[in-house]
């Protein structure tokens, strides 16, 4: 990631666990803020989905890294699209309420 560097590679790692970190620990306050029903179904999909969006940013720009620019764009492009469509489901399926 960053070439010839002995200190910027481990920072950036550190830095992006502690935002998941915080993101996670986080999303129980922010669900009850915005007034959500949330049961253990519920937090599943939102992690399975969470996961999903992860892999499809890591897995593009992963390909970015190897030069595979093409293969990078029609991945985040098919599996971005999917994690949008699939994140508005989520939405809509966690603001539901009877």
């Amino acid at each position: 990631m960053f070439p010839h560097a002995t200190i910027l590679g481990p920072l950036f790692w550190i830095v992006m666990g502690l935002l998941y970190a915080l993101l996670i620990l986080g999303a129980r306050i922010w669900f009850k803020d915005l007034g959500y029903q949330m049961n253990w179904w519920k937090w599943f999909i939102t992690a399975c989905w969470f996961i999903f969006l992860s892999v499809t940013i890591a897995g593009g720009f992963t390909l970015f890294g190897e030069n595979e620019m093409k293969a990078g764009y029609y991945f985040l492009g098919l599996f971005g699209m999917i994690s949008v469509i699939s994140g508005v489901g989520v939405w809509r399926l966690l603001s539901y309420k009877k």
